[in-house]
């Protein structure tokens, strides 16, 4: 075995071997390499993908910061409107995203600022995820930073997705250091005992700072183009890994 391929090994996980009770994966949890890699964005496109191929898809997004002030005092996260149009979801606001806070800060940093405690627990038992899950249903749970960004009183985005147990999305920005960040995620996923379902990178038509990651992992990669809010992009392939 060749060093390439004994890296591949030590990152490949197979992704459709996955399955929570009732032989269904339950859904995804989404993170990303970074903060500001288009996390948000990725989860509408598969979404979009998802609901086209007859699931039906609730999501979730526990907790948000840098949400934005209305005019009747209440905190909207973009973010988790985001999610709630592109799922055609239609729960409430604060069912989807039940802690808000308005600094745009960690959100943990912003819970401590509050004088609040919010834990791991608190937020997976807001996703109100049944232990028994429908393989038409797919839950979509994105976390807020990357996977080891601080997410709440008493754990990182990494504790929340132990709790969760499902699949992870890792979404990569099409940037200088990608491949970088996007292995060292990998392992510290892996680390934590879950398994990447796949690996989505953003931004891919600009100049691609990916090339010859498939060289070091054979976990599936998705590309997207330039973030387009308003043009969800359906991801061909994806929903062949369920299967």
């Amino acid at each position: 075995m060749s060093f390439k391929e004994s890296k591949k090994t030590l990152f490949f996980k197979a992704t459709n071997r996955v399955t929570r009770p009732g032989n269904s994966i339950g859904g995804f949890f989404i993170t990303g390499t970074d903060t500001d890699v288009g996390k948000t964005y990725a989860a509408g496109c598969v979404a979009q993908t998802l609901i086209q191929d007859g699931f039906k898809i609730i999501p979730r997004k526990p907790i948000a910061s840098g949400c934005i002030k209305q005019t009747d005092g209440s905190l909207l996260s973009e973010d988790a409107l985001f999610l709630k149009e592109a799922t055609h979801s239609p729960e409430p606001l604060k069912v989807i995203c039940p802690y808000n806070f308005e600094p745009a800060v960690s959100p943990q940093t912003a819970i401590e600022q509050a004088g609040l405690v919010i834990t791991t627990q608190d937020l997976f038992s807001v996703c109100n995820i049944p232990k028994e899950s429908n393989p038409n249903t797919l839950y979509l749970v994105e976390g807020a930073g990357g996977f080891y960004s601080p997410l709440c009183s008493d754990g990182l985005n990494q504790d929340f997705a132990q709790a969760l147990k499902l699949p992870v999305i890792l979404v990569v920005k099409n940037q200088l250091g990608c491949i970088n960040h996007t292995l060292l995620t990998l392992a510290a996923i892996e680390q934590a005992g879950l398994q990447t379902f796949c690996i989505i990178l953003n931004f891919s038509d600009e100049k691609n700072h990916a090339l010859g990651i498939e060289n070091w992992t054979d976990i599936p990669i998705f590309h997207l183009p330039t973030n387009n809010t308003q043009a969800l992009k359906p991801i061909a392939g994806l929903t062949s890994l369920i299967y």
